[in-house]
């Protein structure tokens, strides 16, 4: 009868688990530079949006303050651009 329950409550178990990981992921993200400590950054161009240092030229940028040399090359009609 035992045998019966253990699969579906090892599928309860995992996804349950699964739910705890996505759930301290989110508490991570930040929304701004002021969510970030140590002079860095909110990444907005990732996802989900992460605190790091200033970018090198070519990482992804949706801002110039998130670049070393502070300039974000977005092309036209685009959310995100590169650091030059």
């Amino acid at each position: 009868m035992f045998k019966k329950y253990l699969l579906p409550m090892a599928m309860i178990v995992a996804l349950s688990l699964s739910q705890i990981s996505f759930a301290a992921d989110a508490k991570d993200e930040c929304q701004s530079d002021k969510d970030c400590k140590d002079g860095k950054l909110c990444i907005l161009a990732a996802n989900p949006h992460v605190c790091k240092a200033p970018q090198a030229a070519g990482a992804a940028c949706k801002r110039d303050a998130v670049c070393i040399s502070k300039k974000c090359d977005i092309p036209a009609g685009k959310d995100v651009g590169a650091c030059k």
